[in-house]
């Protein structure tokens, strides 16, 4: 990957002959564009590289749908042209897959997901209970250790059993009030829905934020 700088290539989006053209946060990128496999390389292609591209397109399939909370989730991990959603899809195809059948074939496992990442101490025995209205998340103030604070934000996310919607609050209450109840729309439905937990802090001066790893609270 390279950066145009300062070039008449700047304001270029797109495949240009054999090398792709892309913006992040207004800086042109430019990239070598992957060649097509014939069908003779594709019958043979190795079983472990078979399963290489399923996980690679199980993850993007996944995430694609929730970009906007990988991007509040995965913010400790920007750096440079690495991206949140880079982050969150190299954590995923490395952390989240597990093996099924006789077959070994990789299959993404919710359980495993992470929506956010990073240095913040995580939520202590945290539950999700549906009610009447939507899920009452809850958990034990663990305020004062390891660099949390009773101010910290609730990050609660819900994630359809079907995987393409989500429900979810970036800041909710926080550490110290050890609940959050989070609306579902037609809660009469009866719809299967993933809880995820974690919680955020807001650096007084940078404004930046730290992020506990999520944690999977199974389906409610």
């Amino acid at each position: 990957m390279g950066r145009v700088q300062g070039s008449i290539l700047e304001g270029i989006r797109g495949k240009v002959g054999n090398l792709v053209f892309y913006q992040l946060d207004g800086q042109t990128y430019v990239r070598k564009a992957p060649g097509k496999q014939s069908k003779a390389t594709k019958a043979r292609t190795s079983e472990a590289k078979k399963i290489s591209q399923s996980v690679n397109t199980q993850t993007h399939k996944f995430l694609r749908f929730f970009a906007h909370l990988i991007r509040f989730g995965f913010q400790e991990w920007e750096i440079g042209g690495r991206k949140a959603y880079h982050a969150a899809v190299s954590f995923t195809a490395k952390n989240s897959f597990s093996f099924v059948g006789s077959s070994r074939e990789k299959v993404l496992d919710i359980f495993l997901v992470k929506l956010s990442s990073g240095s913040l101490l995580g939520p202590e025995e945290p539950k999700a209970e549906r009610t009447a209205t939507g899920v009452l998340f809850t958990w034990r103030n663990n305020s004062w250790i390891a660099g949390s604070n009773p101010r910290d934000e609730a990050f609660l996310v819900l994630i359809h059993e079907h995987r393409e919607k989500s429900v979810w609050e970036f800041k909710g209450n926080s550490r110290e009030k050890e609940s959050h109840l989070l609306a579902l729309p037609f809660p009469e439905s009866g719809d299967k829905w993933h809880a995820f937990l974690a919680f955020s802090q807001e650096n007084a001066w940078t404004k930046n934020r730290t992020f506990s790893d999520s944690v999977y609270l199974g389906e409610v």
